[in-house]
């Protein structure tokens, strides 16, 4: 239920700088908090580049990834909860 809200919204990532170091993700937010994202973190960062809603990015983890959909789609609404609260993510839409 919480994902058919989502899945017309569109992300927006805020950083101020990122540098992907072997397989993990480093940013820096804009109050200069640095975080380390996994690899799965950093397959959705470059995708929420304003253009591509949460259900088109659904849709290219469905291709990459072997896992079911409904799995997916909480896993996404927990990553997309979390990468707000740590002030990474906004949406919008």
């Amino acid at each position: 239920m919480i994902f058919a809200w989502l899945e017309n919204k569109v992300p927006h990532v805020s950083l101020v700088k990122s540098k992907l170091n072997d397989e993990v993700l480093i940013v820096c937010t804009d109050d200069l908090v640095m975080y380390y994202l996994n690899s799965t973190a950093a397959f959705f960062i470059n995708l929420a580049n304003g253009k591509n809603s949460i259900d088109e990015i659904k849709n290219k983890f469905l291709e990459r990834f072997d896992v079911e959909e409904k799995d997916l789609e909480n896993d996404l609404v927990d990553m997309i909860r979390d990468l707000q609260w740590k002030g990474i993510l906004t949406l919008e839409g």
